[in-house]
């Protein structure tokens, strides 16, 4: 995979950016984008995400393995 590079402003990720980032797919940026359940930043019509916003995100969602 080649290495995601962010551009200096302000550590905006575009959606394929993000998506790379996550590790899903394009379009699971999108659908939980609309749904409000990942951050979005509006730059007019852009959306553009905030890496620490990102990075909350992965924090909120861990679940720990339980060992059998």
């Amino acid at each position: 995979m080649p290495e995601l590079k962010i551009v200096e402003n302000n550590g905006l990720l575009t959606p394929g950016q993000a998506a790379q980032y996550l590790q899903v797919k394009l379009s699971t940026i999108y659908n939980w984008s609309m749904r409000r359940i990942l951050p979005v930043c509006k730059l007019g019509r852009l959306n553009r995400y905030r890496k620490i916003d990102l990075d909350n995100f992965i924090s909120k969602n861990m679940t720990e393995v339980q060992r059998l």
